[in-house]
């Protein structure tokens, strides 16, 4: 069986990935799980343990390199830092290959978005930002503005965290520090008033509780609500979203930014040109603690119809029997999810945002299959 579902990525979100179809029920799917660090990816055919991976390097920023990655490859699941996402994508287009990425930078998305007539004309389908937030989150606020005749507010509350906080940050490592440092310091977008607002990140602090977990915070945040502004504009009077962490966490992160240690601005420091977030990152990557047991909460609420409300709830924990972080699975699972139904030819031709393409109740049902609920 000759593999055409193809992983770029072989860290904490590619080899999960790798596992959505390794362990599908309506299986077998064979993959190409590819990565530029050969030990990353000898590592994760490890753990996968299966006849079903075959593996391989790439360096994404080659055009050389993708292209014989994609030979015979009819979807290509991107779970690399944002930023190569675009070169990625292009790659794909020109090979007629459909494309799906784990996003999390709105001007990232932009750009693949705005290759539409291309998509359709090559016959394949590109879908940013699908992971949990954006990605998941998404299909569920669609899901709930469709219960009400008029839905007027959309709430969305999202965070993966460890089961105990940690350390003074009160927090792990369980995704890329890039994209972390991303959704912390770029713009959000929102619907305030029925218009569409740029709102700073790391503001607008409060405070919420889940059954089992305590009092918690939550702050805003950017990417999460990705394309999610512009498909509701017109329909709901206020969208908002924001991240949940442990109560202290959003201070330390204004401090930083406060004291410019998230700044992009380069200097010469011991004949090397650096910027104080390249360091910030490099010091969050070193000193988070990596794989340790975590829950991913998520909380998207409606009102409309005068006054009634809506709501979906998840409280998902690690997976022990298999090894997978909350964050993997509420991550890498709803892209997976997403690539498959492409595969299987349930999305159409064209560059689409998410929520537009793929149902709750499909989406509900892949998630199901891992022993994922929802609560209402």
């Amino acid at each position: 069986m000759h593999p055409e579902i193809l992983i770029l990525g072989a860290g904490l979100m590619g080899r999960v990935a790798a596992h959505f179809f390794v362990h599908h029920p309506d299986g077998p799917y064979k993959i190409r799980l590819a990565d530029l660090s050969r030990g990353a990816v000898d590592e994760a055919v490890e753990w996968l343990n299966s006849d079903l991976v075959e593996s391989t390097t790439v360096d994404v920023r080659r055009d050389d390199s993708l292209e014989k990655v994609l030979t015979g490859i009819k979807v290509c699941q991107s779970c690399v830092p944002y930023f190569l996402n675009p070169m990625i994508a292009r790659a794909c287009l020109a090979n007629g290959v459909s494309f799906v990425d784990l996003g999390g930078n709105p001007e990232v998305t932009d750009k693949i978005l705005s290759q539409d007539a291309e998509a359709k004309a090559k016959g394949v389908s590109l879908i940013p930002d699908t992971g949990l937030a954006p990605g998941l989150t998404n299909i569920l606020a669609m899901e709930l503005v469709r219960r009400f005749e008029k839905c007027d507010d959309v709430h969305v509350r999202v965070g993966g965290l460890p089961l105990e906080p940690i350390g003074r940050l009160k927090y792990a490592q369980f995704f890329s520090i890039h994209g972390l440092l991303n959704e912390y310091l770029e713009d959000a977008r929102e619907i305030r008033d029925g218009k569409e607002v740029l709102v700073k990140s790391l503001d607008e602090v409060e405070r919420l509780d889940f059954e089992g977990v305590g009092e918690l915070e939550a702050f805003i945040t950017s990417g999460g609500t990705s394309t999610l502004t512009r498909t509701l504009l017109g329909k709901v009077q206020r969208l908002d979203y924001k991240t949940i962490r442990y109560p202290g966490h959003a201070n330390y992160l204004q401090f930083l930014r406060e004291i410019g240690l998230t700044s992009k601005r380069e200097f010469l420091f011991g004949g090397n040109t650096v910027s104080p977030r390249e360091v910030l990152t490099h010091a969050l990557d070193e000193s988070l603690q990596k794989n340790v047991p975590d829950r991913v909460l998520v909380r998207v609420w409606a009102t409309g119809d005068g006054g009634r409300e809506e709501s979906l709830e998840l409280n998902v924990l690690r997976d022990d029997v298999n090894g997978i972080s909350a964050m993997g699975q509420m991550t890498s699972f709803p892209s997976a999810a997403i690539t498959r139904a492409i595969y299987m030819g349930q999305i159409p031709a064209g560059a689409h945002p998410q929520e537009t393409v793929m149902s709750f109740e499909t989406m509900k049902s892949e998630l199901e299959l891992r022993w994922i609920g929802f609560r209402k």
